[in-house]
């Protein structure tokens, strides 16, 4: 499975790489435009991981440019079609995200990996 994951924390990114590595095929970025050019360029993924405040901030305003709500807004003007789970701590912005982005899976970062070694 072909997997993007916007995370800026290197201990997430580290989780992530443990749990979902092999046999998935990851892609992680800390940064909103790094993300979209993976989109459009090295796509299509299969599943996409959302954090919505990066750059080592929390409670971000969801306008502010390096947001996973920016690429949220991305993903659904570019019909992008993938799984999409939103992880963020940001209960505002991940609601953002999510009212764009009707279709996808709210949980919190630690219920993703009880999930997964269930799923195991």
């Amino acid at each position: 499975m072909k997997i993007l994951i916007l995370e800026d924390s290197k201990e997430r990114r580290r989780i992530f790489h443990e749990m979902l590595s092999p046999p998935h095929n990851l892609s992680f970025f800390g940064h909103v435009e790094e993300a979209k050019t993976a989109l459009s360029t090295d796509g299509p993924f299969d599943l996409i991981f959302l954090d919505h405040d990066l750059d080592n901030r929390v409670f971000v305003d969801s306008e502010e440019e390096n947001t996973g709500y920016q690429l949220a807004k991305y993903i659904a003007e570019n019909n992008v079609r993938a799984k999409i789970v939103i992880h963020s701590m940001n209960p505002d912005g991940a609601e953002r995200m999510q009212q764009i982005l009707p279709g996808a899976q709210r949980i919190s970062f630690p219920e993703i990996f009880a999930q997964l070694k269930l799923s195991r």
